[in-house]
């Protein structure tokens, strides 16, 4: 049996927590055979950041940056996702 969290810990546990409950519902609603994207729309995905370099880049920085801290890197990544989709729905 560990000793139990402090504040901080039980904290980083809990956002971890938090952070995979909404990675899985991204994923399952990505994934789910009712999703309408189709395959020619996910090519054209891919093909966009291949034009715009910009995003890619980005996105390698965050990766780059943050390689070795897991769960920060995650949490830049999901905020940033959020963000986007955000905008896209405003």
């Amino acid at each position: 049996m560990g000793r139990p969290l402090n504040k901080d810990q039980q904290a980083q546990a809990e956002g971890r927590k938090s952070r995979q409950a909404a990675l899985d519902y991204l994923a399952g609603a990505l994934t789910d055979p009712a999703n309408p994207t189709t395959v020619d729309q996910l090519n054209e995905f891919k093909m966009t950041s291949w034009y715009f370099p910009i995003l890619r880049e980005a996105i390698d920085k965050v990766e780059r940056s943050f390689a070795d801290t897991e769960d920060l890197r995650r949490a830049i990544m999901l905020a940033a996702a959020y963000e986007i989709i955000e905008r896209l729905i405003r």
